[in-house]
């Protein structure tokens, strides 16, 4: 009963190790072809906007959090810019971006390179958390293979 507890807890630890282990080796390895498929979602996104509800709740937070506007800039958009690619102006209303597209009505940056700047600050830390976390993780499978080959 024992051993095979063990071997269970041997055999459990050894897949995370792994799947952590290649999980962070192939998302470095990976990262511009992810980078770049995350592209193409954002821009399929914007045919949804305003026929799926949360793909606009989506967009709309993303814009005015990170006040930016489209995937690249405002022009993603063509002629339906959203209000939340409107800057806000002094009383907290929205600026008629739509109509008048000036640096002072509308967020001119696009929200890809927002994003992945978000993403790249965490990813670091990231990856070695990862990489820290399946090390340590290498006594315990390796205490447990010992025991298994001593019983």
């Amino acid at each position: 009963m024992f051993i095979c507890f063990l071997f269970q807890y041997f055999l459990l630890f050894f897949l995370l190790f792994a799947v952590i282990f290649l999980g962070t080796i192939l998302g470095y390895i990976f990262h511009d072809r992810a980078m770049e498929s995350f592209k193409e979602t954002l821009y399929h996104s914007l045919t949804q906007y305003g026929r799926r509800r949360m793909m606009t709740i989506s967009w709309d937070m993303t814009q005015e959090e990170l006040q930016c506007c489209g995937v690249e800039s405002f022009v993603d958009w063509r002629d339906r810019i959203p209000d939340s690619c409107c800057q806000d102006d002094y009383g907290g209303r929205k600026r008629p971006c739509q109509e008048l597209q000036t640096s002072l009505t509308i967020f001119r940056d696009g929200c890809y390179d927002s994003i992945t700047k978000e993403l790249l600050m965490n990813a670091g830390m990231l990856g070695v958390a990862s990489l820290g976390l399946a090390f340590a993780m290498v006594p315990a499978m390796l205490m447990a293979y010992y025991m298994l080959t001593v019983l």
